[in-house]
């Protein structure tokens, strides 16, 4: 077989008749003969280390350290797979680490890529193992290295994750006797739906479809933007709101804008367009714990506003959006949110032993530096899907009004700039995005309260039909995981309104339409 990747070719020689893997999507039980013979396989620039079949629950993943049983408990239910390890020689650079899963029955005759992690370093075993409960093939890579240390910036751009990927499509079709159906990515945050945007828009090849949730694609201006917020309530210690006043805010931000979507169900249907001055808040007497002081007000002020370079006035990165304030305690609160000090530490002061206590960062010539060229290989930013969507691509874009990790309005800022660049009527069969009010960051039980949806089920429709979302369902549960409700969610901008009569937490008495002003 001669496969092709971006002019690059990469011969595959194999007896097909060696490897006994069925043509049907469910691949009956196997020898471990023929997974051992893969490491004869033969690709371009690449080495099989190792090709082996794992028994049901017997696998243990390299170096658990410190966790030690417990960190094998989660692996004592995965099926029967092939192990395929390998590594990618990257011209001028160091050697790529490869794994791949490839279940010994029932394959569903699909490719799942896990996400790799931001920086790389690491072989993502968790969430490899999960898309292997689902009977999908997956691999993951180190994106170039092993272990933390400070960011090593050519790892983070998109080529090791892509030759992950490549690579991967060889070793199951050598495997199974023909390649992946249908090759798929359904990732939240920072890592994974960086990897998937990254292949859509530089490796368009890679995927048929994408959903990308919670997603970082702007990371120089995302750590940036998290500073804004964390010196909003740090600027001096007057700015500092103890974590006891978000509920006040909060409230007060409902009893503005909770009611514009027909009912008054605690959720912002349409938060942008939310506008309330938080001096409505403002202590008339001395400070306490249901009003604001003056620098308070301006801190929240600051926190609803978007960064901006403070020479040239320059936009950097969305604001925070009213109906999230219950969140701001990780951006806002006693220390800047987890990837910021990673963030100034490795990308713009280049010092590993930065601390924001030393004095916090400006928003002139630090931005000046972390915009720096050679940093930007960690975005994701470009808006020209062209190639993606003429090979019928589809990318899902999904974000939370209520994300606490991220201004959730960055979302919106990407899927404006591809319509911008590409056109709507150009996008209309190809990307959609779904903003969901009160949603967290992404889809899992870790962000509470939980809110789910069957994105990949979604876009293999898609894909299958041609014919793109306008709308969908999410389903919200309590923190105590019991369904709460069923939200009726519609492609950015239209928004769900309420019909005016029917159960209030039935989707089908709400209608997607323009949203509303303030």
């Amino acid at each position: 077989m001669l496969h092709l990747f971006r002019g690059t070719a990469v011969i595959v020689l194999l007896a097909i008749g060696a490897f006994t893997g069925g043509t049907s999507a469910q691949v009956p039980a196997r020898t471990a003969g023929p997974c051992e013979k893969l490491v004869e396989l033969l690709m371009l620039d690449t080495t099989i280390t190792s090709a082996q079949i794992v028994e049901a629950g017997a696998f243990t993943p390299p170096n658990p350290g410190r966790g030690g049983a417990a960190a094998v408990e989660p692996y004592k239910g995965l099926p029967a797979f092939c192990r395929v390890t390998g590594i990618v020689k990257r011209p001028g650079d160091t050697d790529v680490k490869i794994e791949v899963w490839l279940p010994a029955q029932n394959w569903n005759g699909d490719f799942r890529p896990a996400a790799s992690g931001f920086a790389g370093g690491t072989i993502g075993y968790g969430g490899m193992a999960e898309l292997l409960r689902g009977g999908w093939a997956t691999a993951n890579t180190n994106r170039g290295h092993d272990g933390g240390g400070p960011w090593k910036v050519a790892d983070m751009a998109s080529l090791p994750y892509h030759l992950m990927v490549s690579k991967a499509k060889a070793v199951i079709g050598a495997y199974y006797g023909k390649g992946p159906h249908f090759t798929v990515m359904n990732e939240c945050g920072g890592g994974g739906s960086r990897d998937a945007l990254q292949l859509v828009q530089d490796w368009p090849d890679d995927l048929d479809a994408a959903a990308a949730v919670g997603f970082v694609y702007d990371a120089t201006h995302h750590g940036i933007g998290q500073m804004w917020v964390y010196q909003a309530t740090h600027q001096t210690e007057a700015h500092y709101i103890p974590p006891s006043k978000y509920p006040i805010i909060h409230r007060a931000a409902l009893d503005a804008c909770d009611l514009k979507d027909g009912v008054k169900d605690g959720v912002i249907e349409d938060p942008p367009r939310c506008k309330y001055d938080p001096a409505v808040l403002l202590c008339k007497g001395g400070d306490g714990p249901n009003c604001l002081t003056a620098p308070q007000v301006e801190a929240v002020r600051q926190i609803y506003s978007p960064a901006v370079h403070s020479k040239t006035g320059k936009y950097l990165f969305a604001p925070m959006v009213p109906g999230g304030e219950l969140g701001w305690e990780p951006m806002a609160g006693p220390a800047p949110y987890g990837y910021a000090p990673g963030f100034y530490r490795n990308m713009v002061f280049k010092d590993q032993a930065w601390d924001h206590k030393s004095g916090l960062p400006n928003f002139d010539t630090h931005v000046d530096l972390a915009e720096a060229p050679e940093n930007r290989v960690i975005d994701a930013v470009n808006p020209d899907l062209s190639r993606f969507v003429a090979r019928g691509g589809k990318l899902l874009l999904l974000g939370g009004w209520n994300d606490h990790t991220l201004a959730p309005g960055s979302f919106v800022d990407y899927y404006q700039a591809v319509v911008k660049k590409m056109g709507a009527q150009k996008l209309r069969d190809s990307v959609r995005l779904f903003m969901v009010p009160g949603m967290d960051h992404c889809l899992t039980p870790a962000y509470k309260p939980y809110h789910d949806v069957d994105l990949v089920r979604i876009l293999r429709e898609w894909r299958t039909t041609g014919k793109a979302p306008e709308q969908i369902v999410v389903t919200r549960f309590t923190d105590e995981g019991k369904e709460e409700r069923k939200r009726l969610v519609c492609a950015y901008p239209r928004v769900a309104m309420y019909r005016g009569k029917g159960n209030t937490n039935d989707p089908a008495n709400y209608v997607c339409r323009a949203g509303r002003g303030p």
